[in-house]
């Protein structure tokens, strides 16, 4: 049935929810629009008289009495799937061990979906292989049209690009004259693999990380770091906040992640801006100068042909941040005058000078990079890098785990992820449990003769 007072497409949008509860995401991906884009349907469709709950705990859409009566069909008495049932209906035929595998979940868990699945009609048969065949596949949703969303998000993705560089070339860099007085230190943070738009769950459905977290965690990280300069007592010429990379966590970067998603590229870049201001603004109330060194990661790469190479999520959002800062210098903002901003892109590294430039520091994502020198062949990549690179200190993330590299050379700072582990941390073979608190940046001194005190910054005062 018609309603003359929704759009066409608020009224698409009415039909799917009436028949199909569904969070933001999932709205937004039904229909290949922004999570805003979909929150503005359901803003028409209440406006347009329409009962549209929005409940907790999984703040999905669910559609009144007279939502459904105007537009639910009865067609089909299945009962609808969540998120991860249809995943697995979808993916049949496969055997009770291939998804376990596929999930990173226990057979167990995987029985219990299977039970669940069949509990809301929908038809589940076994083959003589040990395979569970799905018989209604054909009345699922529609899969997400992928050809179509990769052309959408290449236009996306590179006209934000062209906008951000535009105003990047018409705005003045964010500088600031960095002195070094002898007997004084600078204080460093550094902070990576942030991962927004990832969402984390336990075998038990329990949510312990999720892009609404983030705002959070960046401000624990800040504060933390700044609690312990003013422990380590000393009197600082400035700081450095180094952002080691893949604070987005993209989309397509290995199979299956899609079901870990709980935000799309552009929502997670939108979600990061304003917390990384803010840290800025904090670093700058605390430290005569800050100065910003950011390194882009693996995962922020766009990998949809038609977008330049140099199209990168992280550098996006470093760049929308630089010009924020720009901006606010421009408009005579006391602290962001004492910001000094430097932006790593081709290179997989970024140097940077530390106590007035007796002193250097190298900054790199860590793909390419292993958290350990315990071969020869490994240290020799470290001693390469300090040929090359001439670093008094470095700094790496990427692997989600914490500590220092064990060898003779010049301190090289491992810095963990705030993410718990999931399964993209089994595919990169990092260590996985359920650690009281986990390591998830670090920060310490450096005065003219180098690494005075460190302090790893670890999860036990966050409260989620």
């Amino acid at each position: 049935m018609t309603d003359n007072s929704l759009t066409d497409k608020q009224e698409a949008a009415a039909s799917f929810l009436a028949n199909n509860p569904a969070d933001k995401t999932e709205l937004a991906n039904e229909f290949d629009v922004s999570p805003n884009t979909a929150k503005g349907y359901i803003e028409g469709i209440r406006n347009a008289g329409y009962t549209v709950a929005c409940e907790p705990p999984d703040y999905e859409y669910v559609p009144g009495e007279d939502l459904r009566e105007h537009f639910a069909t009865e067609d089909d008495e299945r009962g609808e799937l969540n998120a991860r049932e249809e995943y697995i209906y979808r993916t049949l035929p496969k055997s009770e061990a291939a998804l376990a595998d596929d999930l990173g979940i226990s057979e167990k868990a995987v029985q219990a979906h299977l039970e669940s699945i069949e509990e809301k009609g929908w038809s589940l048969e076994g083959d003589d292989a040990g395979n569970w065949l799905g018989l209604d596949q054909d009345h699922l949703r529609s899969s997400e049209n992928k050809g179509q969303r990769t052309r959408q998000a290449n236009e996306w993705w590179q006209k934000r690009h062209d906008y951000l560089h535009h105003e990047f070339q018409t705005l003045e860099w964010p500088r600031h004259q960095r002195n070094a007085t002898e007997g004084n230190e600078e204080w460093v943070t550094h902070m990576t693999d942030l991962h927004a738009g990832d969402i984390v769950r336990r075998e038990d459905g329990r949510v312990v990380y999720e892009t609404d977290d983030i705002p959070n965690v960046v401000d624990y990280i800040t504060s933390q770091s700044i609690s312990f300069s003013q422990k380590h007592g000393s009197t600082y010429d400035g700081a450095h906040v180094l952002w080691g990379g893949d604070f987005v966590t993209g989309e397509g970067v290995y199979e299956g992640q899609h079901e870990h998603l709980d935000a799309w590229l552009d929502e997670q870049v939108s979600t990061l801006h304003d917390p990384l201001v803010g840290q800025l603004k904090r670093f700058a109330s605390e430290f005569p100068w800050v100065q910003v060194v950011a390194q882009i990661g693996n995962h922020g790469k766009i990998r949809a042909s038609g977008v330049t190479g140099r199209v990168n999520a992280d550098l996006l959002l470093y760049k929308s941040v630089r010009n924020t800062i720009s901006t606010l210098v421009e408009e005579g903002v006391e602290w962001a005058e004492r910001v000094h901003f430097l932006l790593g892109e081709a290179r997989p590294y970024r140097n940077f000078d530390l106590r007035g430039g007796e002193l250097s520091g190298h900054l790199r994502h860590g793909q390419d990079r292993k958290p350990q020198a315990e071969t020869s062949a490994r240290e020799l990549d470290w001693r390469n890098t300090v040929t090359n690179h001439d670093f008094d200190l470095s700094y790496i993330g990427h692997h989600h785990v914490s500590g220092r590299i064990p060898w003779s050379g010049p301190p090289v700072f491992v810095s963990g992820s705030p993410k718990p582990g999931g399964e993209f941390v089994d595919r990169i073979g990092a260590a996985r449990g359920e650690e009281r608190y986990r390591e998830i940046a670090h920060a310490h001194g450096v005065s003219d003769d180098g690494l005075t005190a460190s302090y790893p910054i670890d999860s036990r005062h966050y409260d989620r």
